[in-house]
């Protein structure tokens, strides 16, 4: 007894608050000086990697967040059907643990309640269980099937994401909603076990649809077909649907299809072929990150912005054509495009992120249309072939490391209006010879042109381009 810590609460009952010692089976005493031990507090017994078993009594109604988290040893716990509610976090990283019989009584499976139970091969859920909650069973790498009671109406987001065992699933009548990347990474699921005439979801060799939505759920990793057809019924692609299936080559998008949800494609290395159609208005960030044999895209019109990394690491791609439609391009939207040597900037565009084009090894020349009021820190870094640049004069400032490594640029134009050039905007452009400075400018960072050993700078009389240059002992030519 003197190893468990125990408080009295306003209800005369008792709370395990923690255990201090290093027995590897642990008996919960059912009392504590006369009063039930109702509760389990927070991180009660977290990160006691010591713990291979714990028996629970039936006093207990309430597991409390993270309560038995970490206890990397844990292979056998006893919930008894006095529990009522089990915390969130609860037994998170429990790597040990083989299975779990959760007691009827409790309603709903927490956030990450299991989360890397990596050995966690049974679970049984009883009816009345009304939700699982996001990454509740996330990482449980064991977990070869789960019966989802009929009573569950909810499926949070990342629920069984990175079940790679995970084979066959249920889906009960009653179940309404489920969220984005609930089967993400269950690289073995192959079958759903749908309720005969479903309101909602359905069930196509594998694939799973949800009617209401008009959304494609999930694509099967077991399917090696080379081509793919969306059906025509699809107006959604949902984030991470295709996400590292290695067997495609060929995604077939009908007119049908408005959104491509994150990470849609991302990590396809074999995908060579995608046709966004005009009927497309938006692709989410990552879409399409690391499809590194895809060698061509055309965005619709319909489309207004490149977001986060859409399109990063895409080696193979050579050409990129952007409508006039577009706004803003998002920071890595295209970095590290290694084989893209063009790209016709729209009038319209306004802003550049940062890093966009970071790593676009054979860019040769952009021009900046009049609208780009902003390019962000590394935009252009180390496009060692990018010999020509063009600025907007709707520019205010030339962000760090801009034009950072850029070793081949020889002809940049500054025009009237630039007021800034920040730190290492320039560093290493070794081609870098002359430099014609506006009088707008009014700050130049004191290693803005670092490494560029042969530059001369073109300055106008009694202009502080000119007095920079002076103090910092540059090579410059009075216009």
């Amino acid at each position: 007894m003197t190893d468990f810590q125990f408080s009295i609460r306003r209800d005369g009952s008792a709370q395990l608050d923690s255990f201090d010692g290093n027995a590897a089976d642990i008996v919960i005493p059912a009392e504590f000086e006369g009063h039930p031990v109702r509760t389990i507090a927070d991180n009660a017994f977290s990160w006691q990697t010591e713990i291979r078993s714990v028996i629970i009594p039936d006093s207990v109604t309430a597991l409390g967040e993270a309560a038995f988290s970490w206890c990397e040893s844990l292979v056998t716990i006893s919930i008894p059907e006095s529990v009522r509610t089990i915390g969130e976090w609860c037994f998170i990283g429990c790597s040990a643990l083989r299975e779990v019989v959760i007691p009827s009584r409790v309603k709903k499976i927490n956030y990450s309640t299991f989360q890397s139970c990596a050995s966690l091969k049974s679970v049984i859920l009883p009816d009345g269980i009304h939700t699982i909650g996001p990454e509740a069973f996330s990482e449980c790498r064991s977990l070869e099937s789960i019966q989802l009671p009929k009573s569950l109406s909810i499926l949070g987001e990342g629920a069984f994401a990175a079940c790679d065992s995970l084979k066959s699933v249920t889906i009960p009548r009653k179940l309404s909603e489920i969220g984005s990347n609930v089967f993400s990474g269950c690289t073995s699921l192959s079958d759903f076990e749908i309720s005969p005439n479903h309101d909602i979801f359905v069930n196509d060799d594998g694939a799973l649809f949800n009617r209401v939505t008009r959304s494609l759920i999930f694509y099967p990793f077991t399917k090696k077909d080379h081509v793919y057809e969306v059906p025509l019924t699809v107006q959604t692609i949902s984030d991470e649907v295709f996400s590292n299936h290695q067997a495609l080559e060929t995604v077939i998008l009908r007119e049908s299809v408005t959104t491509i949800g994150q990470k849609a494609f991302y990590g396809c290395r074999n995908l060579k072929t995608v046709t966004i159609p005009s009927s497309v208005s938006r692709i989410g960030s990552n879409a399409f990150h690391g499809c590194s044999s895809l060698t061509r895209i055309v965005l619709p019109s319909s489309v207004t912005s490149v977001e986060y990394s859409t399109f990063y690491a895409c080696a193979s791609l050579t050409s990129v054509t952007l409508p006039e439609t577009i706004r803003y391009i998002a920071a890595c939207a295209f970095s590290g495009c290694s084989s893209l040597n063009s790209i016709v900037l729209p009038e319209g565009l306004v802003d550049i992120g940062e890093s966009a084009f970071e790593g676009c090894r054979s860019l040769e020349t952009v021009t900046f249309p009049e609208s780009v009021t902003n390019l962000g820190p590394h935009a252009f870094g180390s496009c060692v072939l990018l010999d020509s640049i063009h600025l907007s004069p709707k520019m205010k400032q030339i962000a760090p490391q801009t034009f950072s490594r850029c070793s081949n640029l020889n002809n940049v134009i500054i025009p009237e209006g630039i007021e800034e050039i920040g730190p290492e905007a320039f560093i290493s452009c070794d081609n870098l010879l002359s430099l014609q400075l506006p009088q707008s400018i009014s700050d130049i960072a004191p290693d803005a042109f670092s490494d560029c050993r042969h530059l001369m700078l073109f300055v106008y009389p009694d202009s502080y381009a000119k007095k920079y240059a002076m103090d910092y002992d540059l090579l410059y030519s009075d216009l």
